[in-house]
C-alpha cells in the first residue's frame, strides 16, 4: 500500500512538472533583421523639406475623420517603393482587415518588402490569410507574445497568465522608413465608419521627417524581440496553392465593392493634395514608445512611455485636456490631477459613459473616483453611447446598408490624446493601469501651438454635443447634464441609459482587487 501511494504521488508530480514545463513556448526560430535604408525623396513635394528635417522638424497631419485615416494607410501602402513595416494589436477578418491585407499583397507583388507584426491577442481570426501570405517571398509575418495553446487559450490563462497578460497595444505603419501613421485605430471596420452596427470615435496622426527615424528603431526592436515569433512556428508552412486561392478571395472583395474602391481613390486624391500641394504643418515632434522589455518586466524607467510623455509634455501651467477611452486614474492619478487643478490649471477629462464603454469592467474602477475629481475642480465629460448623425457614412453610401436605431448608431470613444499647454500627444496610450504597467504603447508628442489650439477649440465646440457633463448637485451627489440643440438641458441622477441591476453589478465589481489589470 505504501509503495502504491509513493507510485501515485510520483505520477502526479511528474504530470505537474510536465504540464508546467510543457507550457513554455518553443525556441524562437526567427533571425535578427538589420536597420532598413530610409527613402524619403518621393513622399512630400516641398522644396525645403530636407532643410526642415535637418532642423529636427517633423511634418504632421492629425486625422479625426475615419475615412481620411484609412485612406492614409492605403496611400502609404500603394505609394511605398521599398519597405512597409506594420505592428497592430487587432487585425480583424472583416472588410477593412481584408482590404489592408489585399493592399499589402499588391505592394509585395511590386517588390516592396513587407513586415507585419500582430499581437497574438488578436486570436486565430486571420490565420488562414496570414498562412497564405507568408508564402510570398516579400512578406514576413510574426506574432507578438504568442499563446502556447492558440485554439484553447483557457490553458494559457490558467498556466501562463503572467506572460500573456502583457500585450502589444501598438498601432503603427511605416512606409520606406520615411512616413508613418500612428494613433488609436486598430485594423477593423468599426474603427473606420465601416461597421453596420458600431462605430469608434478615434484620432490618428500621419507624420514625416525626424520623428519617423525613432519609429523605425522602435519597430525593429519589437521585430527582433525574443517575443516576436514567425507565424510558421504556429501555423505551419502554407500549401502551394493557398496564396492563389487568397488572391481569388481578394479579387472577389474588390469586385463586390467597386464603389468603395472609387471612394478610396477619391479620398486618396484629397490626401495627396495635402501632402504635395497644400501647406504642410511642421513642428518639433517626438515618437514615444515602450520597450518590449516592458512585456518581460525588465524595462528601465526610461524605457516606459508614461515617463517619456511626462518629460516631453512637461508640467501643465494653463490647461490640460485628457481624452482617454479607458480612464482609471487610480488613487495616485486622482491626487495628481487634483494637485494640477488646484494650481489654477484648467483640467478637462473626456472618457466613455457606462453604456458607451465597450469594456464595461473598466467603468467599474473609474466610477469611484468621479466625485473626488469633481470636488477638486477637474471637469468630467462622458461620451454618449448614441450619436445623432446628420449624414450617412461612406460605407452606407457605397453598400446601400443603413445603420439602424432611427438615425443613431452605437458609438464608443476610442481616442487617446493629451493636450498640455502648447503640446499634444496622439497615440495608443490610455490613462489606466494597463497602459501604464502591462501593455506596450506608442504615440507622437508634437510641440505645436497651432495643433494645441485646434484640439482645444474642437473640444470647446463639440463636448456638449457628444458628451454628458458631470457635476455635483447641492447635496454633493453626481448628476449628468445632456445639452440639447434647442438649448434645453436634461438632467440625470444616475448613469444615463443604465439599469439599476447594471449599476449594482458595477458597484459590486469595483470592490474586487482587479484595478491593477484595468
Amino acid at each position: 500500500m505504501k509503495y502504491q501511494q509513493k507510485f501515485i504521488t510520483s505520477i502526479i508530480l511528474l504530470l505537474i512538472v510536465t504540464t508546467f514545463t510543457g507550457c513554455n513556448l518553443s525556441m524562437n526560430q526567427s533571425k535578427q533583421d538589420q536597420p532598413i535604408t530610409v527613402h524619403a525623396e518621393h513622399w512630400i513635394n516641398e522644396a525645403d523639406a530636407n532643410e526642415k528635417i535637418q532642423q529636427g522638424l517633423t511634418a504632421y497631419l492629425a486625422m479625426s475623420e475615419a475615412f481620411q485615416s484609412i485612406a492614409a494607410r492605403v496611400h502609404l501602402i500603394r505609394e511605398a517603393k521599398y519597405t512597409l513595416d506594420l505592428q497592430y494589436y487587432i487585425w480583424a477578418d472583416d472588410f477593412i482587415g481584408n482590404l489592408m491585407l489585399s493592399e499589402l499583397l499588391k505592394a509585395a507583388d511590386r517588390g516592396v518588402k513587407v513586415r507585419l507584426l500582430v499581437d497574438d491577442q488578436n486570436g486565430t481570426k486571420i490565420d488562414k490569410q496570414l498562412k497564405a501570405l507568408i508564402s510570398h517571398p516579400n512578406i514576413q509575418i510574426k506574432f507578438y507574445n504568442p499563446y502556447k495553446f492558440r485554439k484553447f487559450r483557457v490553458y494559457d490563462y490558467i498556466f501562463r497568465l503572467k506572460q500573456i497578460n502583457h500585450r502589444m497595444h501598438n498601432k503603427l505603419i511605416i512606409a520606406d522608413g520615411a512616413i508613418a501613421v500612428t494613433g488609436g485605430r486598430n485594423i477593423s471596420s468599426e474603427y473606420f465608419d465601416a461597421s453596420e452596427s458600431f462605430q469608434f470615435t478615434d484620432m490618428d496622426v500621419l507624420f514625416f521627417g525626424t520623428a519617423v527615424l525613432h519609429a523605425n528603431d522602435v519597430f525593429l526592436e519589437f521585430w527582433n524581440s525574443e517575443l516576436s515569433y514567425p507565424v510558421q512556428q504556429f501555423l505551419g508552412e502554407p500549401k502551394s496553392d493557398q496564396l492563389n486561392k487568397l488572391r481569388v478571395e481578394f479579387n472577389k472583395l474588390k469586385r463586390k465593392d467597386v464603389q468603395t474602391d472609387n471612394k478610396v481613390n477619391q479620398e486618396l486624391q484629397e490626401l495627396e493634395n495635402e501632402l504635395h500641394i497644400s501647406h504642410i504643418n511642421w513642428a518639433k515632434a517626438h515618437f514615444l514608445a515602450d520597450s518590449p522589455k516592458k512585456t518581460l518586466g525588465k524595462a528601465s524607467e526610461n524605457d516606459l512611455i508614461y515617463n517619456q510623455i511626462i518629460h516631453k509634455l512637461g508640467q501643465p501651467k494653463e490647461e490640460m485636456d485628457l481624452i482617454s477611452a479607458y480612464f482609471v486614474p487610480t488613487k495616485e492619478g486622482t491626487e495628481y490631477l487634483t494637485s494640477v487643478a488646484n494650481n489654477n490649471v484648467k483640467v478637462r477629462v473626456l472618457t466613455n459613459s457606462f453604456v458607451a464603454n465597450d469594456v464595461a469592467l473598466v467603468h467599474a474602477f473609474y466610477q469611484k473616483y468621479r466625485v473626488d475629481l469633481l470636488k477638486n475642480g477637474v471637469k468630467l465629460y462622458e461620451f454618449k453611447p448614441y450619436i445623432e448623425r446628420k449624414h450617412r457614412t461612406w460605407y452606407e453610401v457605397v453598400t446601400g446598408n443603413v445603420i439602424p436605431k432611427k438615425g443613431k448608431n452605437k458609438s464608443s470613444l476610442h481616442a487617446k490624446f493629451l493636450d498640455v499647454d502648447n503640446k499634444v500627444f496622439i497615440g495608443s496610450f490610455n490613462l489606466d493601469p494597463r497602459s501604464f504597467h502591462l501593455n506596450t504603447e506608442v504615440g507622437l508628442a508634437i510641440e505645436s501651438d497651432q495643433l494645441q489650439e485646434q484640439v482645444s477649440k474642437l473640444l470647446d465646440q463639440t463636448l456638449h454635443k457628444v458628451a454628458y457633463e458631470l457635476k455635483l448637485n447641492q447635496n454633493g451627489e453626481l448628476i449628468w447634464l445632456e445639452y440639447q440643440p434647442d438649448g434645453k438641458i436634461i438632467e440625470y441622477q444616475t448613469d444615463p441609459q443604465s439599469t439599476r441591476f447594471q449599476r449594482f453589478v458595477m458597484k459590486t465589481v469595483s470592490y474586487l482587487p482587479l484595478e491593477w489589470m484595468m
